[in-house]
């Protein structure tokens, strides 16, 4: 092995008493030989990037002093060798992480044996489908022998009294019942085969993985001092592939609107190669293969092409920032009572790249077919109900909260489901929300409330000295039909046309109801002609006495110049 192939030159003063030899009152450093030992550890701790995963294994050892190099065997396919570091407590030292991989006999492995015997009696199994088919097309043939010798002496009898109508409908009845026993028996055993194929694909496919993998041993040999006699605790800590997490919400409002709870997961996918069992899991943010601080600017000077240039150009591109090395650390759970299984996660981090540790321990394992979903937190928020109507688009009045993320969670952009009360109301997505900000929900349609834009009056004249100009003038009637039985608030929008030549003049006129003052809607969407309103619409403002929003359009213009039509 590993250990006994190399020798570990280590120069501390606590192993001086070892191995030492006197000259002129000083001591010489001598080689130690290292003790190859093989460790039993198992994984505590994951934290789970967007695309990788840090994993952690802790041993629990006992040491005399001496040299040792411990052997972390069965590491998975997906790991990252330049990533492997470890950790130790107490008087053991760590000196180096060293990683191989060697070829190993995979011929008297349980998992492949397994899975050999299991391909073995599937393809029994698949023969013995094949025979049955051919019994039925036996007798499938007898049956349609049985067929065409009744024709013929149908034929030959018929019209004489040696024809037996009886026995020949017996024998028809005979042949009809066993041709759909045979078809029945035909489709249970392409039912069978189809399903046996299935299982056939899936264990070569499992035997091809482990056998693709487990023939190769992949190692961390940790190389370690120990000054003491002591029991102590090693962790190595690596990356892999082949893992990843994404958040995922729940918005649930009461059907009164008065609370609402975001319910924020995480849906885990976990394709490794080993299991997370029972470990604490840390949900991050961060990107571990992305350099934390943004690139530098260089200067760019243009010259003719020298050898000077050339070299700073190489050594600008040397200086390219460095990979942060991932995070190490070890599980602090030892036991989860009931209450952990439902707390929310613990945030950790500030700035741009922030932890979510989950208060229990999880269970996760490596499966190329499932996600698996868990609870990060339950954040309560009371939503500010506000109707949206678009009448010149549709009747139909939208319902929308407008929440406030009142949580220490940062909110990354992610699918979410929507439910008012009971009712599912559909799809969203989410962005991204920093804590204490403030994002939109949308709850669907308000059947109680609807929407109407009416263009009341369009009228085209003559104006000017001797009629040198012409107006168009639209006056709308926007309505407001309230039926939910209490007050509302409303944001309501419609539009005017803008124009784009200093020769055509539109104003708006007559306005019965105030646009809104909303500092983002006056300097980025009313000057492009949007029209938006946010209105008390009171209980019964219906039929008759509906909410009404009226205002008008004038668009003057030469009597001979040619406009772009205009909807209506």
């Amino acid at each position: 092995m590993i250990g006994q192939s190399r020798c570990a030159l280590v120069i501390v003063s606590a192993l001086a008493a070892l191995a030492t030899v006197p000259s002129l009152g000083q001591t010489t450093p001598v080689s130690v030989p290292a003790v190859a030992r093989t460790v039993e550890s198992r994984i505590t701790g994951v934290t789970l990037y967007r695309g990788r995963a840090s994993v952690t294994r802790s041993a629990t050892l006992t040491l005399d002093p001496g040299v040792y190099d411990l052997q972390f065997g069965n590491l998975p396919a997906t790991v990252q060798p330049a990533t492997l570091q470890a950790r130790s407590g107490g008087s053991l030292k760590v000196i180096g992480v060293d990683f191989v991989a060697t070829v190993a006999d995979t011929s008297g492995s349980p998992q492949i044996a397994e899975l050999d015997s299991q391909i073995e009696r599937i393809q029994l199994e698949l023969n013995e489908l094949v025979e049955q088919r051919m019994l039925l097309k036996a007798h499938e043939d007898f049956i349609a022998s049985i067929s065409v010798k009744s024709a013929q002496q149908v034929s030959e009898t018929a019209g004489t009294d040696k024809l037996d109508v009886g026995a020949l409908r017996k024998l028809i009845d005979f042949v009809t019942e066993e041709r759909t026993n045979l078809l029945a028996a035909r489709r249970e055993l392409d039912g069978k085969q189809r399903e046996l194929e299935k299982q056939l694909q899936a264990a070569t496919a499992k035997r091809q993985a482990i056998a693709g993998t487990s023939n190769i041993n992949r190692t961390a040999v940790v190389s370690v001092v120990a000054t003491d006699p002591s029991e102590t605790t090693i962790d190595l800590t690596y990356l892999v592939g082949e893992a990843t997490w994404e958040p995922t919400y729940n918005v649930r409002a009461a059907s009164d609107g008065s609370m609402a709870v975001l319910e924020y997961d995480a849906m885990i996918t976990q394709r490794t190669g080993e299991d997370w069992d029972n470990v604490t899991l840390w949900l991050s943010t961060a990107q571990p293969t992305v350099a934390a601080h943004p690139p530098v600017v260089a200067p760019w000077f243009i010259d003719v092409q020298s050898l000077d240039v050339a070299r700073m150009r190489e050594e600008q591109e040397r200086a390219a920032p460095e990979e942060p090395p991932p995070p190490s650390f070890r599980s602090v759970l030892d036991q989860a009572d009931l209450k952990s299984m439902y707390a929310d996660a613990q945030v950790a981090g500030e700035g741009p790249s922030v932890t979510f540790q989950l208060p229990r321990l999880v269970i996760v394992k490596s499966d190329m077919l499932k996600q698996q979903r868990t609870r990060i937190a339950n954040i309560d928020t009371q939503p500010k109900l506000i109707h949206v109507a678009v009448p010149l688009h549709t009747d139909a009045v939208y319902l929308r909260g407008d929440l406030v993320n009142a949580s220490e969670y940062q909110l990354l952009p992610g699918r979410a489901s929507i439910f008012f009360g009971q009712d599912y109301v559909g799809p969203t997505t989410l962005e991204s929300v920093a804590p204490g900000g403030s994002f939109k929900v949308h709850f669907g349609i308000d059947q109680s409330v609807k929407a109407a834009r009416h263009l009341v009056h369009k009228h085209t004249e003559n104006t000017g000295l001797l009629s040198g100009g012409r107006r168009t003038s639209y006056d709308y009637r926007l309505t407001l039909d309230n039926g939910s039985g209490k007050p509302i608030l409303v944001e309501m929008w419609d539009r005017y046309p803008v124009s784009r030549n200093s020769e055509i003049q539109v104003e708006l006129v007559d306005v019965s109801s105030p646009l809104s003052a909303d500092a983002y809607y006056t300097t980025n969407e009313q000057p492009s002609g949007l029209l938006k309103w946010i209105l008390n619409v009171p209980a019964g403002a219906a039929g008759r006495s509906a909410h009404v929003v009226s205002y008008g359009v004038r668009i003057n213009r030469a009597k001979d110049l040619q406009m772009t039509p205009l909807p209506e």
